[in-house]
């Protein structure tokens, strides 16, 4: 071999060994590299819960939605008692409630007005009985929510319509511990048409229903908004 072809053939050689060299770095760094992570930031919707407006344990707020034409009177000035724990021939009343509109009732409140001789219930045995639809019974007068200028010949309650307590069945207790509260917001939005059953638990004969009145504030649940879309019928 000529001489002048030896740098030829060794520059060769270790461009060719340096190719190698580099291939198997490039290979093994690959093969021992961590594998990579990607990370996929997800955006996970969370579904808003509209609540329903409140109403106050007021009466005052309870006068406002009469003003504004947000109530119904159920009953008034109605003779009612008992004999032997059971209601007289027409003691016992029934008045059917519609609800129409789009929107639907938010809270409310319950009034009733009674009296027994023209003077307040007696405490400890007399008893105003409304139940519409099994979900109410002897009213719990001791719940009450505080009255302004309450008369002083009658008996007057004010209950939160969604939270309303009663007994079931004689004998009435103001004391009872043990009772039932219902919701009759949820019972009057359940379905257009409402019955409500109405009585006043006394043996004196002169027992009288004075008023029953439901007052109520509609909503929107798609919005969460208060409106004046629903309404309450007889």
């Amino acid at each position: 071999m000529k001489k002048e072809f030896i740098p030829i053939i060794q520059f060769t050689g270790i461009l060719l060994v340096g190719t190698i060299i580099i291939a198997t770095t490039a290979w093994l760094v690959n093969v021992f590299r961590e594998p990579e992570i990607k990370i996929v930031e997800k955006i996970k919707e969370v579904p808003i819960i509209l609540k329903a407006p409140k109403c106050l344990r007021s009466f005052e707020m309870y006068q406002d939605l009469i003003k504004g034409g947000q109530s119904i009177k159920l009953l008034e000035d109605k003779r009612s008692y008992v004999e032997n724990n059971v209601f007289t021939e027409g003691s016992l009343y029934n008045v059917l409630v519609k609800r129409s509109g789009s929107g639907l009732i938010a809270c409310g409140y319950l009034y009733v007005k009674a009296s027994a001789g023209n003077n307040p219930l007696n405490n400890k045995y007399d008893s105003i009985y409304i139940n519409p639809h099994n979900r109410g019974g002897h009213l719990l007068r001791p719940r009450s929510m505080p009255l302004v200028d309450s008369s002083l010949d009658a008996t007057e309650i004010l209950l939160p319509l969604e939270a309303i307590p009663y007994l079931p069945k004689v004998p009435y207790s103001p004391d009872a511990q043990s009772y039932e509260i219902a919701n009759w917001v949820k019972l009057l939005n359940s379905g257009s048409d409402t019955i409500f059953y109405m009585g006043l638990s006394t043996e004196n004969k002169f027992g009288k229903i004075e008023e029953v009145r439901v007052a109520y504030k509609c909503w929107d649940p798609s919005t969460g908004e208060e409106t004046q879309d629903c309404q309450l019928s007889k």
